[in-house]
């Protein structure tokens, strides 16, 4: 294999490489967005809960029913 071959065998496997890589990366990112995607509901409860503020152990129990 004469050095031009070699070169552009070279050039052709990195060029590979990178596609590979975008579509990893690309893949990586779309995991991420579903792992760490909210609902909406759970936001609303938390933004309600916030909104509330802290509650004693027996007023949290008689509000739902459970006791800490």
């Amino acid at each position: 294999m004469s050095e031009a071959q070699l070169l552009q065998k070279i050039a052709s496997d990195l060029d590979f490489l990178k596609t590979k890589i975008i579509s990893i990366e690309e893949t990586i990112e779309d995991i991420d967005n579903d792992l760490h995607h909210v609902k909406p509901e759970y936001i609303r409860k938390l933004e309600s809960i916030k909104k509330e503020g802290t509650v004693s152990s027996s007023d949290f129990e008689k509000k739902f029913g459970v006791k800490l």
